[in-house]
């Protein structure tokens, strides 16, 4: 190697690198492919047609290669292109690199094309257990190169993983808090409503009145809901008392399972409950002048720097949103 390239590659801090030196840098895929298609076809000529080269051309790389390399790697005592103990290793060597090249190549272009990396997405519970689950899994089913990590995580442990960067972005309730810097779109809206067993004294009264359910007894959640918080406001404005909640749970699956019990009512997403209200073993009860709604939203970071994956996952999110809010929950009572 002459002065200046060494120079050269000094300058690009080569030699600086624990193990790797100047010389390193002349090792080269073009020449480990020369040398591979040699060995491939055992023989320089034949490689040379090959690669539309020379024969002298070729043997000046692989003769680069032996000088850098400190070893023969071809028995010229031989007919053909037979490899020396040395030039075994070095195929090993040379075919890894090559495949592993090709094979980071794709990955690359996959990251770059939204088809492979991962993704962290935090969620309510209900949009968590009830509407995620499926819409991930048709996404994985469409990039198979997808890691996708669904976080389950309470209203304000949602937004402050959204804020803090630990998470790429939520499908969160309306009551999770927005902190500033924080973009936030509407997604759907999922209706809540107060559900009995069957057999419960007010299942077959039809059209009710607040004072009705003001006398009755509750199984509530951990987190309030919006529409838990609906009917308090609701019940205080009437004047009446604040519902007797006979049972604390911590999650709106354990919510439902008392009720199915007879424990009390329960107030939940009517999507939590379509199955049992679909079947009869739970029935909605319907309060005069009582609509509880809540927005789902998707929640991200305005500075966040998505991946093409995240951003890809986003847009899916967003194209379901429709199918989503129409989609039957469940019968509503008359």
């Amino acid at each position: 190697m002459s002065a200046q390239q060494n120079v050269v590659l000094r300058s690009l801090g080569l030699g600086s690198i624990e193990g790797i030196g100047p010389d390193d840098a002349l090792v080269n895929l073009a020449r480990l492919a020369i040398f591979c298609t040699v060995v491939d076809c055992h023989s320089f000529a034949r490689a040379a047609d090959a690669l539309a080269m020379s024969v002298a051309n070729v043997s000046v790389h692989i003769r680069t290669l032996e000088r850098l390399w400190g070893c023969p790697l071809f028995d010229r005592r031989r007919r053909g292109a037979q490899l020396t103990e040395a030039g075994h290793a070095a195929y090993e060597y040379a075919t890894t690199v090559l495949r592993e090249t090709v094979a980071l190549r794709a990955r690359l272009s996959d990251l770059a094309g939204g088809e492979a990396g991962v993704v962290t997405l935090g969620a309510s519970s209900v949009q968590g257990t009830y509407i995620l689950p499926a819409m991930l899994a048709e996404f994985h089913r469409q990039h198979p190169g997808a890691r996708l990590r669904l976080l389950d995580l309470v209203p304000d442990q949602l937004g402050e993983a959204v804020a803090r960067g630990e998470i790429d972005f939520a499908v969160a309730s309306e009551v999770t808090p927005v902190y500033r810097g924080l973009r936030v779109e509407r997604l759907w809206v999922d209706t809540m409503v107060i559900l009995a067993p069957p057999h419960h004294p007010l299942a077959q009264r039809g059209r009710l009145t607040l004072a009705d359910i003001a006398s009755q007894e509750f199984v509530t959640g951990r987190i309030r809901t919006l529409g838990d918080q609906m009917l308090d406001a609701a019940l205080a404005q009437a004047g009446l008392p604040p519902r007797r909640s006979v049972m604390l749970v911590a999650s709106h699956e354990a919510q439902k399972q008392m009720a199915l019990q007879g424990v009390g009512l329960v107030i939940l997403f009517r999507r939590n409950a379509a199955e049992e209200l679909a079947t009869g073993r739970l029935v909605e009860l319907s309060v005069e002048g009582l609509d509880m709604t809540e927005e789902c939203r998707l929640l991200y970071r305005a500075t966040h720097h998505f991946s093409p994956l995240a951003r890809r996952l986003m847009d899916f999110i967003r194209a379901q949103a429709p199918r989503i809010a129409t989609e039957r929950q469940g019968p509503a009572t008359s």
